[in-house]
């Protein structure tokens, strides 16, 4: 191999791992190495670099001048014989995106540890993982032998985390090809119900696509008191969950909680298929050192978030009514977001960079989620295709011949268009132009309709938001965390950061806000006593409740046998 990596515990305690990368055929002129700034699935710069704490360069025992250019590249001294590098990296960052170390487990992305010879970005690689304890390893990489693990090149490399833990595994097989979930963290999950969950949702996207693109796949789940996050891979995916999204061995039915971590597995899965290998063509050669635009982010995380929960109803793990619970949640969140009218789906895509991944309080008023409202448009554009194909057509059919046919290419920005426009026989250019470019809300109503569901909005009686605020606890009181525009809370001039004391002279807890402000009745005049910046001040507020935003999505009670057959077909389309 012409690149060997080794990786071990330097101080446990202090997170900190030790490194050594050994290049047996440096550039003779001076070895130019870097370090990613972000990681692929994650649009921001996270200048993975700042963690190196020290490094240093040798040749046949004898030290080697390496140099600093920039944030993220070094460059040594001319150097005809092999290389090493040996450097140490800070490990604390308790997320799916970066490297973690403690007593407890390790845990690293490649983008986050290993530095890359530059012109030597397609040699082979090896990685030694030396941790000398009795934590078991999980990873995708190929394992040699005795934890040295290849890989055919630095992508590849890069591209496989890992878990060393006290871990507990559920294996199954999905058409002869393994598939693990690792888990580490205290946990009691009913290990038996999990891997008969999963197992369903691995086939029904397999079968969704008849075929795979990976030769075995792992689930790395790491169980928190509450925490929530996913990252995909090329043959895995990086979880962190909540004890309470896991099932117990007494409980019965699939709670709201299990449903969700059920759901981020079948997201970061399809994921395998939609954006690992089918991806936009611009993403086909990926720059880790800069930011890679496309405004294609609508496409592969909208519709991975449509079909995420879909999978579940489609494969029987939740009932019609579960999964339209979830699927008015995302509605909610994006009715909530008042950005949803400022900014398109296509922007939205092309400013996560700056927008979607730096989110200030702000955010709300200022930018839509190609999440979310991606996955309300994968859902109209489902109804619309099979509108204008009599139900022949659907939304399935435009996945299934974009992964048949562009794996090579990757997609542009108008393929989803043309394929539409293609399979349906119909121009869908009005479509996109409303819904994709512009901001116009979506036909949801109508939408839902043409299935046989009922799409209304209401208010929670003891939710601040439909005052016009999101809050946080601190010590027992409201501090305002985000100001709704066009809301009794804006037009009054109540602030983010302020601290909510009183309303009328009466003392408020924390816990009561929502239903002390649901309480009273649009047009009353109310005191606020808040305190901004530590001086009392008093804020006359003229009270309303701001328009309906909670999504309530329930089946028509007497729908026509048509409007069923539609309903029927969508929930178990091909």
């Amino acid at each position: 191999m012409s690149l060997e990596y080794k990786i071990s515990i330097k101080d446990i305690h202090a997170h900190i791992f030790a490194l050594e990368l050994t290049i047996n055929n440096p550039n003779p002129l001076g070895q130019v190495l870097s370090l990613p700034n972000w990681i692929p699935g994650s649009y921001l710069i996270r200048d993975f670099a700042k963690n190196i704490i020290t490094i240093k360069a040798s040749s046949c025992g004898n030290d080697v001048a390496i140099k600093k250019l920039d944030k993220n590249h070094w460059i040594t001294h001319p150097c005809n014989d092999s290389l090493v590098i040996s450097y140490e990296v800070y490990a604390f960052d308790l997320s799916v995106r970066s490297a973690y170390l403690d007593i407890d487990r390790a845990f690293f992305n490649g983008t986050s540890v290993f530095l890359l010879p530059l012109g030597l970005e397609d040699k082979g690689c090896s990685l030694l993982v030396d941790f000398a304890n009795n934590w078991q390893i999980a990873t995708g990489l190929n394992l040699e032998s005795n934890n040295k693990y290849i890989a055919s090149n630095y992508s590849e490399l890069i591209d496989h985390p890992f878990e060393a833990a006290d871990l507990t595994s559920l294996n199954f097989d999905i058409q002869n090809v393994k598939h693990t979930m690792a888990i580490s963290g205290v946990h009691s999950v009913d290990i038996k119900r999990l891997k008969n969950d999963l197992e369903k949702i691995c086939n029904y996207h397999v079968d969704f696509f008849h075929d795979m693109p990976f030769d075995k796949y792992l689930f790395l789940t790491l169980v928190r008191a509450n925490a929530y996050g996913g990252l995909e891979h090329r043959n895995s995916s990086s979880l962190i969950c909540s004890r309470k999204d896991l099932p117990l061995v007494k409980d019965v039915g699939v709670s709201k909680d299990y449903a969700k971590f059920l759901s981020l597995c079948s997201h970061e899965y399809f994921h395998a298929w939609w954006i690992k290998t089918i991806k936009p063509a611009s993403f086909h050669n990926l720059d880790l050192g800069r930011e890679n635009y496309t405004e294609q982010l609508w496409i592969y995380e909208g519709f991975t978030s449509y079909y995420d929960e879909l999978s579940l109803l489609r494969s029987g793990l939740i009932s019609l009514e579960a999964y339209l619970d979830l699927f008015a949640q995302t509605l909610t969140r994006v009715q909530k977001s008042k950005g949803r009218l400022l900014q398109s789906l296509a922007d939205s895509s092309y400013d996560a960079w700056t927008k979607f991944y730096q989110q200030d309080e702000n955010a709300p008023n200022a930018i839509v989620s190609y999440y979310t409202k991606g996955a309300l448009l994968a859902f109209v554009l489902d109804i619309e295709i099979r509108r204008a194909t009599s139900d022949r057509k659907s939304l399935d059919d435009i996945v299934k011949y974009i992964w048949n046919n562009y794996q090579k290419s990757g997609t542009e920005n108008n393929t989803v268009q043309q394929v539409v426009n293609d399979i349906t026989g119909s121009d869908f250019s009005d479509f996109f132009d409303k819904y994709l470019y512009n901001t116009n809300d979506l036909p949801l109503d109508n939408a839902f309709a043409y299935i046989g569901i009922n799409c209304k909005f209401t208010n929670k009686k003891d939710d601040a938001s439909n005052f016009g605020i999101t809050y946080k606890n601190e010590n027992n009181k409201a501090v305002i965390t985000q100001i709704f525009n066009d809301t009794s809370a804006h037009t009054s001039g109540l602030y983010v950061g302020d601290k909510i004391e009183a309303i009328n002279d009466k003392n408020i807890d924390f816990k009561d806000l929502g239903k002390t402000i649901n309480n009273f009745s649009s047009g009353e005049k109310l005191k606020f006593s808040i305190f901004r910046d530590e001086i009392l001040r008093v804020v006359e507020v003229d009270f309303y409740i701001s328009n309906n935003t909670f999504a309530i999505l329930t089946p028509i009670e007497s729908m026509n046998e048509q409007t069923k057959t539609r309903q029927e077909k969508w929930i178990c389309s091909e």
